[in-house]
């Protein structure tokens, strides 16, 4: 952790910072659905979860993905809940993707 700072909607966050991601690029949608699949996940709701049934992992979007000079990709800021606790509506609900707060 480099420190704190104050974000676009004026909460405090930590700045962090992974080094040991070397020349990352965003991963894309493909790379990041054969991820998923090789992880045993399957995608809900028209790929905009992924769940294993265990777990259901949101936002794994193009831009929270990297891929590293290594080839592994690196899921960064992705959220994940118990699957059959009601993570999809918690989702939808706080996200400004679905609940119109963008």
């Amino acid at each position: 952790m480099m420190g704190l700072a104050e974000n676009a909607d004026g909460n405090i966050c930590a700045v962090l910072v992974q080094p040991f991601i070397d020349n990352a690029r965003l991963a894309t949608k493909q790379e990041i659905h054969d991820e998923f699949l090789r992880l045993g996940f399957h995608p809900e709701d028209s790929g905009a979860y992924y769940t294993n049934d265990q777990h259901d992992i949101f936002d794994a979007v193009d831009g929270n993905v990297l891929v590293g000079s290594d080839g592994h990709l690196y899921f960064i800021d992705t959220i994940i809940y118990p699957s059959d606790t009601g993570g999809w509506d918690t989702y939808r609900s706080l996200s400004p993707r679905f609940s119109g707060k963008s």
